[in-house]
Order: C-alpha cells, then sequence, then structure tokens
C-alpha cells in the first residue's frame, strides 16, 4: 500500500502545508504564463488564462464544498466559504476578508495583494488585464459552480489612484434571482472528465489530535485561518489543495494544446515543473525543517510534494534502497490512466525529467536522478553529486516573482480555542 505522509502530520503542520499548496499553485502560474509569453507573445497570456482559471476553478470549488460540508448551501455564504479554500485566493499573499449580509448577498475585500505588487510593475494596462479582464468572467465561473444565478462586481478595484488608502479592491458578491442561468463553462465540463476531477479522497481514520472543525458547515469565519480545522479535515483540506494545483495545470495545457498544439502545452509544463517545482522544494525544506539536505530529506519532501498530491491520484511512493540511493516510482493507477498528457507526470513518464532534476536540486543541491531501465517509470536519486552550473530560465523566472519569496504566518494562538 502506498503511504501517504499526510495522516503522519500534525494540526500545524498540516495549516502549514496548506498555506503552502495554495501559494505552489500561483507559482505555477507564474511560471506556465512567462513560457505562454515567450514562446506565443504577450498577448497570449490572455487567451490562455482565463479558460485555465474556467476550466479548473469551477471543478474544484465543487469538490470543495462536498469535502468541508456545505454542498446543500447555493447562496452567498458558500460562495465565499469556496473562495477561502481555493489556491485563487492563497492565505495572507492575498488579505481578504468576507461580511455577509444575507443568504443572498455580501461582499469581500483585499487589504494588501500579493499579485497586485507584481503587476503593477509592468503598468496600468498589466493590472487592467488582471483585474478586470481576467477576473470578470472568471469570478462569476466560480460563483457558478454554487449557484448559476450568482454574481459578483467591483465596488472598486485597480488601478490605483496615487497616494490611495483602504483596501485594493472590493467586491460585491449576490444571487439575482431574474438573472440567467449561467452555463457551467465548457472548459470545466472538459476538465471534470479528468480520472484527477473524479478521485475520491480519504481523510484517515486515526485522529491523533483533538480540536478544531471537522467540516466548515458551520458559520462563515471573516478571515479564515486553516488552524480552525481539526486534523482530519486539514489532512483532507491538503489533498484537495494539492488536486487544486494540478486541476490549474490540467487545465492550463489543455488550453495551451488547443491553442497552439500538443508539442506547446509539453514545454510549458516542462518550463512549469522545472520553475516552480524547485522553488516550491525548497520553501517546503523550510518549512519543514529539512534544509540540511540529503536522502532522508527527498524522501519526505517528495512524498508532500504538491506535484505529486494527492497520493491516491499520483500513486507517487519513494523507497530507500540502500545507504546511498533512493528511488521514485510512479505505480499504475489514475494518474498513469488519463487519456491525455495533460500533467507534470505524463511529461515526466514519457521520458522528459528535466522537472524532477531541478525539484530535486531544491532539495539538495548535490541530488541527482536517473530513469532506471529495468523498471518502468521509476528513477533512481542519489546525492553528493555536481552542483548545477547555471540556473535554468524557468527557475529564474520563479525567483523574480514575489510570490516565491513571500513570508507566510502561522496562526497557532487559533488552535487553543477551537
Amino acid at each position: 500500500m502506498i503511504e501517504n505522509k499526510l495522516l503522519n502530520l500534525s494540526r500545524q503542520q498540516l495549516a502549514q502545508l496548506g498555506r503552502e499548496y495554495m501559494l505552489a499553485a500561483q507559482v505555477n502560474s507564474r511560471a506556465g504564463y512567462a513560457k505562454v509569453r515567450i514562446d506565443h507573445g504577450e498577448n497570449a497570456y490572455l487567451d490562455v488564462a482565463i479558460p485555465n482559471w474556467l476550466g479548473a476553478s469551477p471543478v474544484y470549488t465543487g469538490r470543495m464544498q462536498r469535502a468541508m460540508g456545505f454542498a446543500d448551501q447555493p447562496d452567498v455564504e458558500a460562495i465565499f466559504k469556496g473562495l477561502q479554500l481555493e489556491c485563487g485566493l492563497s492565505h495572507q499573499y492575498f488579505d481578504a476578508c468576507f461580511e455577509l449580509e444575507s443568504s443572498q448577498r455580501g461582499s469581500f475585500y483585499l487589504d494588501s495583494c500579493g499579485a497586485l505588487l507584481e503587476a503593477e510593475p509592468r503598468g496600468p494596462e498589466a493590472v487592467k488585464v488582471m483585474c478586470h479582464d481576467i477576473e470578470d468572467p472568471t469570478f462569476d465561473a466560480t460563483a457558478v459552480a454554487t449557484n448559476p444565478q450568482a454574481r459578483m462586481r467591483p465596488y472598486h478595484r485597480p488601478p490605483r489612484q496615487a497616494n490611495s488608502t483602504g483596501p485594493v479592491c472590493k467586491w460585491d458578491v449576490f444571487i439575482d434571482k431574474d438573472a440567467e442561468h449561467l452555463p457551467m463553462p465548457e472548459e470545466a465540463k472538459r476538465v471534470a472528465k479528468s480520472l484527477l476531477a473524479q478521485i475520491e479522497l480519504d481523510a484517515g481514520k486515526e485522529v491523533v489530535e483533538q480540536g478544531g472543525m471537522d467540516d466548515y458547515s458551520g458559520d462563515l469565519h471573516s478571515k479564515l485561518a486553516l488552524e480552525s480545522f481539526s486534523q482530519s479535515a486539514l489532512t483532507l483540506i491538503c489533498q484537495e489543495l494539492g488536486l487544486q494545483n494540478n486541476l490549474l495545470v490540467r487545465a492550463m495545457l489543455m488550453v495551451v494544446a488547443d491553442l497552439y498544439g500538443e508539442d506547446a502545452a509539453a514545454a510549458v509544463g516542462e518550463f512549469q515543473m522545472i520553475g516552480s517545482s524547485r522553488v516550491v522544494s525548497e520553501r517546503l525544506c523550510r518549512c519543514l525543517g529539512f534544509s540540511d539536505g540529503g536522502l532522508a530529506a527527498i524522501a519526505e519532501v517528495l512524498a508532500l510534494h504538491p506535484a505529486f498530491q494527492p497520493i491516491a491520484y499520483s500513486c507517487v511512493s519513494v523507497q530507500l534502497l540502500d545507504d546511498s540511493t533512493l528511488a521514485l516510482n510512479i505505480n499504475p493507477g489514475p494518474a498513469m490512466d488519463e487519456a491525455d498528457n495533460y500533467s507534470w507526470l505524463k511529461i515526466l513518464a514519457s521520458g522528459n525529467d528535466t522537472g524532477l532534476k531541478s525539484l530535486l536540486k531544491g532539495i539538495d543541491k548535490t541530488a541527482s536522478c536517473r530513469r532506471d531501465a529495468s523498471a518502468k517509470n521509476r528513477w533512481l536519486i542519489t546525492v553528493g553529486n555536481e552542483l548545477e552550473q547555471e540556473e535554468h530560465l524557468a527557475i529564474m523566472v520563479c525567483r523574480g516573482a514575489v510570490v516565491t519569496s513571500f513570508d507566510l504566518k502561522d496562526a497557532p494562538e487559533i488552535m487553543r480555542i477551537v
């Protein structure tokens, strides 16, 4: 049986990991959209970004509603809860606050926005693309997952005026009973057919640490900290957030393939994994206390890296063969059974392991791997090898993003009162 390492973590560790998974999806986007711009021009970003989020967001919103016990609430409160538990509104990087007026209306605002800090240096047009052109259709698509008559409309949003104060943006969210029923986006219908979108996840039965909410069927928190949840709920939330990462990758590669062909999609996926998986590995090492590297650290970080979550889908396992060699296996399972190649795992299985090598270097700079010729989808990992001569462009792109160095804060005091 393939071990799910999430089951071994404490509530605080799971809360930390959940925030890291949310942030990882933002890093993935930075890398993927950069490659789209490089290969297909600046305007291609908009052509890819909108259907990318249209494809993934409604699917994972519905999943999280079911996982956390508020799927039977077709109201604004459920929309807000979904937004609080999705990678698109990563905790702290987006400092969001939610205010509920009634079951039919509410608002949320951002006191700060990391994505805006990244867009503003590129000028007001870049801000408009992100905060207007992309958000208008994708916000409504997220709301549609809860109620086809739900709408999100801005009170105000960037570009910011000189010397402006207060929230950077504020949005009105409401159910318009006279509005037409918006359909589920076609992109989301396609993504929903994947094995990834359909997989059932298990939170595990053994609970070592007491406390916290077992689901989110209760009252809305105006500002939600993951520490508010129980150990079992966080185990499930982390798996769902890992799944969100990979649904967003899947949707992006699907869209790129539609526009530019399968080879272009594979190039974007490879670039993503080289850059994003590296800096996420580095962040996980700091978060989990494995900054000294070594095979033990590699085994632990590989088992928890969002590239391979949820384990029930990826079926990735790690095995220590001897004192100097670790084996990474992609075992038969849903990830390998997908009908297309729109995932990092499929790119890896096709023979392109540049992304895996980059991921490993983020854990131990002397790590390297080679494909095991005697076993299918198996890589042998060693340490103490040569250092990189030069960092890949994908890594430099990710290092230049505000999100990569963003400092996440814990909220352990919440665990003492819930």
